[in-house]
């Protein structure tokens, strides 16, 4: 067990940490699973196979510092348990001082990142006769069991019984199986183990702690039981996981007043964007969803990053325990007021790591510095990260053999034994024919991958089963993925990938109705049960007809658009504003069905639905001193990037929407907007909110978009992505934004809302 204690360790009680409410946590991450090198295991005495991690241990970190500077936990109150200290006996023990140490009304917070698996349980009584299990490090050894969900359930029980509040986070997998459809062989790490050749002979039926009355309990976990968690690499390369990467940007995005059903909703939109088809869970009381993330009164702490100097180093740089994983970036800008003014002033000039940044002093005395002061971020820089991942397969196949490939799909879509199909987003298949680094592979209902030697029709028909579903992908011929590759280069909006597994969307090909080949995107990891969600599936595909020169440039002009249009609703979903700004402007939106006159909530609306959008005031607002005013504008974006205006009016100009509005003096706490008709296509709309210090002169042009045109590289700002995103669709256009013509103190909201028949 390593507790973490840095320098701040001696900031005294009467600073931030002035509440008798305590917090504490307990932060598990376990990378190394492998046994000594010398040890050979026995199936008879646990399990054979001890696969390794990547990014736990970063994960692990990037909690910790986000719960540090966002959420005040003291840094004594932080314990850790990293790979070899976190075997069964060491997890159980800390589980058991965090319990001990824990008092009535305190939180408490338990954070894992490492394998999941399953045990044998012949006494449950549930119908798959297996419990869920958290693997601890000494696994290998003989006669160690895992943790099992049961013996955790009786022990997040005594917490509740104890008046503490208590929130869990599992970033693992329990269970799974590879999805349908095209895989990447190559694909990044999964936190699963199989399960051990142990029988825990348990009947216990613990009451589960998520269903308890008194609602202090709350458990997020990265995927379902039969789903994978998956690794990926965040934009520095750094391996994470792919849930707790959503998980902290949602957060820098949320902000820490945020509700936790908010959080969650921001996290599978993040999840997905990101190409992950995971589908993160969340229990815990209805009331406790509406709470904030560790259950805190919304208004207790502030939202502002608070990041601790960790020392200064002999050439005069400020060392500060903040890097990555609190979204600080070059340039950012760091305070240390006396009272009301700046006394010291530092800019970062170099982000080293997930909590660790070097800057220099740029006003005032470095002499007024000491370790474990606290300074505050004044300016917000962006990451400069591109706004979509692409892979687009590097191809040795010439056209004459994808001419070959393409009869052999429309043979197979004539076929009586299988149904064919080709759009992703009403089924998956049940079996998937797809090429890859050389090889052709065979996915049936996601069981493992199986190699084809020989692509003939009648081969593929043998491996389907009857009236099966059956998804044929066809690869690029090389000079038309050169070519797509070639126009993709120009623009900093995207990064070109050479995994699948690292991108939001890959090129995907298919044959069209008179069975040419035609190509388009799709998302790395494809479920129809994601068609309703704000990234799409598949665009459109477009024929490629011969290998003329045209052909090769509108199929590659194609696919371009496209994926402008992919990094416009990504970029707007991943996009986080200048800290502070939900206390700034404390509104929020809602939408009302007319008919019922019920809030519109997860449930969402159908097609033909009467809705009122209205802004209304967070229940904290009174509790905010100088409300600033702000130019409000409010507009849609559907799966398809058409972006649509809907307050201001077009014709109405920047008068009543500088808000808030006032009646008799008093702020007006629910006001409506405006009403409209929901209209196809089905899928999620994200409704946004746009507050700025200044008016937008030009709204109506900037907000309504039918498409986009290609963004040329050199006009992607590096300052300021929300001008980057105005622009997407204004480009050479007098309506395009200068960057100066945004304020730093913009506020962005996001409300999405599901519509289906």
């Amino acid at each position: 067990m390593k507790k973490i204690f840095f320098i701040t360790a001696f900031i005294l009680a009467g600073t931030i940490y002035s509440s008798a409410q305590e917090k504490r946590a307990l932060l598990i991450a376990i990378d190394t699973y492998s046994p000594p090198e010398n040890y050979r295991p026995s199936s008879s005495e646990g399990r054979i196979a001890f696969p390794d991690l990547d990014g736990c241990v970063n994960d692990a970190q990037s909690i910790q510092s986000i719960i540090t500077s966002r959420f005040q936990f003291n840094t004594n109150n932080i314990d850790t348990l990293f790979n070899t200290n976190a075997t069964r006996d060491g997890i159980l023990k800390q589980i058991k001082v965090l319990y001990d140490k824990s008092k009535q009304g305190d939180i408490a917070f338990l954070y894992y990142a490492g394998h999941g698996s399953q045990v044998k349980n012949s006494s449950s009584k549930e119908a798959d006769k297996k419990d869920e299990t958290m693997v601890p490090s000494d696994t290998w050894k003989a006669g160690v069991p895992d943790i099992r969900d049961k013996e955790l359930a009786t022990i997040y029980n005594k917490f509740i019984d104890k008046g503490v509040k208590l929130t869990v986070i599992f970033d693992c997998c329990h269970s799974g199986s590879l999805s349908r459809g095209p895989q990447d062989p190559n694909h990044g790490k999964f936190r699963f183990i199989a399960e051990a050749n142990f029988d825990a002979k348990d009947p216990s039926q613990p009451i589960p702690p998520e269903t308890r009355k008194e609602g202090t309990f709350l458990i997020m976990s990265a995927a379902q039981d039969n789903e994978f968690a998956q690794e990926q690499r965040d934009e520095k390369g750094m391996p994470h996981g792919a849930f707790t990467i959503a998980f902290t940007e949602a957060l820098n995005q949320q902000g820490v007043n945020a509700s936790v059903l908010n959080l969650f909703t921001s996290i599978r939109a993040i999840l997905k964007s990101n190409g992950k088809k995971q589908e993160p869970v969340l229990g815990g009381s209805s009331e406790r969803q509406q709470q904030t993330l560790f259950g805190l009164a919304k208004g207790t702490i502030s939202d502002k990053s608070m990041i601790a100097i960790s020392g200064i180093l002999p050439d005069g740089s400020v060392e500060l325990q903040g890097g990555f994983a609190l979204g600080l970036y070059k340039e950012n800008e760091l305070v240390k007021f006396n009272g009301k003014d700046t006394l010291v002033k530092v800019r970062v000039d170099n982000v080293i790591s997930i909590n660790k940044s070097l800057a220099s002093v740029v006003k005032g005395s470095i002499s007024d510095l000491k370790a474990g002061e606290l300074l505050e971020v004044t300016n917000w820089v962006s990451s400069g990260a591109p706004l979509l991942k692409l892979y687009i397969p590097a191809s040795n196949i010439t056209y004459d053999q994808v001419e070959k490939l393409a009869r052999i799909n429309k043979e197979l879509r004539s076929s009586k034994k299988i149904r064919w199909i080709s759009d992703l987003k009403k089924t998956d298949p049940y079996t998937t024919i797809f090429y890859s680094n050389g090889k052709w592979y065979i996915n049936t209902d996601g069981k493992p991958l199986v190699e084809l030697k020989e692509i003939t029709t009648d081969n593929i028909l043998q491996a389907c089963r009857q009236d099966s579903t059956v998804y044929f992908e066809l690869p690029p011929a090389k000079e038309l993925s050169d070519a797509i590759l070639g126009k993709l280069k120009e623009n900093k909006n995207f990064a070109l990938v050479s995994n699948a597994s690292d991108a939001n969307y890959v090129l995907y090909g298919t044959i069209n109705n008179e069975g040419i080949p035609s190509y388009g995107l799709r998302l790395a990891q494809t479920s129809a049960r994601d068609s309703l969600e704000s990234m799409p599936i598949q665009t459109s595909n477009f024929p490629f007809q011969n290998n003329s020169d045209d052909s090769k440039k509108f199929v590659a002009d194609s696919v371009y658009e496209y994926a402008m249009k992919l990094s416009k609703i990504r970029g707007w979903l991943q996009l986080t504003g200048p800290a502070g700004g939900k206390n700034a402007f404390p509104f929020h939106l809602e939408l009302v069905n007319k008919k019922t006159q019920k809030v519109i909530g997860s449930e969402g609306c159908k097609i033909g639905d009467e809705i009122s959008l209205r802004i209304a005031a967070d229940k904290n607002y009174k509790s905010i001193n100088g409300i600033a005013t702000k130019y409000i504008y409010i507009f849609a974006i559907d799966q398809y990037g058409k972006m649509s205006l809907g307050y201001p009016g077009e014709n109405d100009g920047n008068v009543y929407n500088k808000f808030p509005h006032l009646n008799n003096n008093a702020i007006v706490e629910n006001e409506e907007l405006f009403e409209y008709e929901v209209t196809d296509p089905v899928g999620t709309d994200n409704i946004f909110l746009l507050a700025t210090n200044e008016p937008i002169a030009n709204y109506a042009m900037v907000f309504n978009q039918e498409g986009v045109r290609g963004m040329e590289s050199e006009m992607r700002g590096e300052q300021n992505p929300l001008v980057d995103l105005l622009n997407i669709g204004n480009e050479h256009t007098r309506s395009g934004f200068d960057k100066k013509a945004i304020p730093a103190s913009w506020i962005l909201y996001k409300l999405p809302v599901k519509s289906r028949y």
